[in-house]
């Protein structure tokens, strides 16, 4: 039997019912276009829906040689975010302490708010700093402030503090712990919550100052964007260490908030 030759089979067809004939690119341009209007299930995992490719984390395209070619999504990016805010504990409340939802009923919740909603839309400004009451809603709004970031494409990575500063210290003799502490100090965007908050009341140790001061003053230097919350305002923080809390105070200008001590300004107590 003789081979059937499919060049002239798809010849005779295209002939029979007057079909141009289509090129090589052509084919390649139809099988790429079919790639990025395929849906993909990235949202159903992390919960971010993206437009650009999808939801597949991955866009397809023609290299000069006509070859298809597949390049990771913007979107991979803020995905891979989420994944570590969910393991750090962040990603449970992300959804929940927004801009929206944070009440501003009182004057100095107005205040708050608006300066750290300000400080979002400012592209020069690095630094944001709110410190004081306990149960003031200081997580609340810092909360916030990194899911801007997150939303907008940034690597934010959260450190509570009173967890990540025993591990690092624990490791600091360890070959691995500039690996360790270099996540902090080099991440777009740095949020520490609790700063400076050691177990029982106590002072922090030489120990703690001595690596509050090697990330501050790394992301002082690349001026990397940073976020704080911690339960002494600014001020008290000096008594510890003026040479790294001074620079904080430099560095957070009109984006610096002191809450003072308030019990009415507590809403956790308000909620019992």
């Amino acid at each position: 039997m003789k081979p059937l030759d499919f060049s002239s089979f798809l010849e005779e067809i295209r002939q029979r019912h007057n079909v141009e004939p289509v090129s090589e690119h052509e084919k390649m341009i139809a099988v790429v276009e079919s790639y990025n209007n395929t849906v993909g299930n990235l949202n159903e995992v992390d919960g971010y829906d993206c437009s650009r490719c999808k939801n597949k984390g991955y866009i397809a395209r023609l290299d000069e040689n006509d070859y298809e070619v597949h390049s990771e999504c913007k979107c991979m990016k803020i995905r891979a975010t989420l994944r570590r805010a969910k393991r750090s504990g962040l990603g449970d409340i992300i959804t929940e302490y927004t801009f929206d939802k944070y009440a501003a009923q009182d004057e100095w919740q107005k205040v708050i708010k608006n300066t750290a909603q300000a400080f979002c839309k400012d592209d020069e400004a690095k630094w944001f700093y709110i410190g004081g009451q306990v149960g003031s809603g200081k997580t609340h709004i810092c909360t916030a402030i990194a899911a801007h970031y997150i939303k907008a494409g940034q690597e934010v990575r959260y450190m509570l503090w009173s967890e990540e500063s025993k591990k690092l210290k624990a490791f600091v003799n360890d070959p691995d712990y500039s690996g360790l502490i270099g996540v902090y100090k080099t991440a777009d965007v740095l949020y520490i919550d609790d700063f400076l908050k050691v177990k029982n009341g106590e002072n922090p140790t030489a120990a703690d100052i001595n690596l509050a001061f090697e990330i501050i003053n790394h992301r002082l230097l690349e001026n990397k964007i940073t976020i704080i919350s911690s339960e002494k305002t600014v001020d008290e923080l000096m008594d510890y260490d003026e040479a790294t809390m001074s620079r904080i105070y430099q560095k957070t200008g009109k984006y610096k908030l002191n809450i003072g001590k308030d019990r009415s300004k507590n809403y956790r107590l308000r909620e019992l």
